[in-house]
């Protein structure tokens, strides 16, 4: 089972329309296609980031006399890592533009999850709470609603 975070943007008139679900744990096309990810995510600092750090990686190889294989071992450590914080840092851009976490669901993969979490919104919204069905229940002798 995989866990992904479910986000809305609270603006919208329905909420799920527009959700996006985003994987938990290592993402496997930002560690393979680090700088083309965060430029597809539009995160503009993530991708700064590892410009700046492939940068300096280049002058740790230079610097040491290290040869290929050092330079492929700062670029794959660079990559895992990136692939490790990537979904975090979509999280906390989509949290910047107002976007707000509304559900944790498990599912096989994102399209199992989406239909639990759309199961569980349209659920939610039938649920009446205790204190609203008080306020809503008429009373014999009148046929108004009784206060609490």
């Amino acid at each position: 089972m995989k866990v992904y975070t479910v986000h809305t943007h609270p603006g919208d008139a329905d909420p799920m329309e527009n959700a996006i679900l985003i994987r938990e744990g290592f993402n496997f096309w930002a560690f393979l296609l680090s700088g083309l990810w965060a430029l597809y995510h539009r995160l503009w600092l993530g991708f700064i980031g590892l410009v700046v750090v492939s940068i300096l990686c280049s002058f740790a190889v230079d610097l040491f006399d290290g040869g290929p294989e050092m330079d492929f071992a700062l670029a794959l450590v660079t990559g895992i890592g990136f692939g490790l914080i990537a979904n975090d840092l979509r999280r906390r851009k989509l949290a910047a533009n107002g976007w707000q976490l509304v559900d944790i669901v498990a599912g096989r993969d994102e399209t199992d999850a989406e239909h639990r979490c759309f199961e569980r919104f349209k659920n939610s919204r039938r649920h009446i709470p205790q204190s609203a069905a008080a306020v809503i229940t008429s009373t014999p002798s009148t046929g108004s609603p009784s206060y609490p």
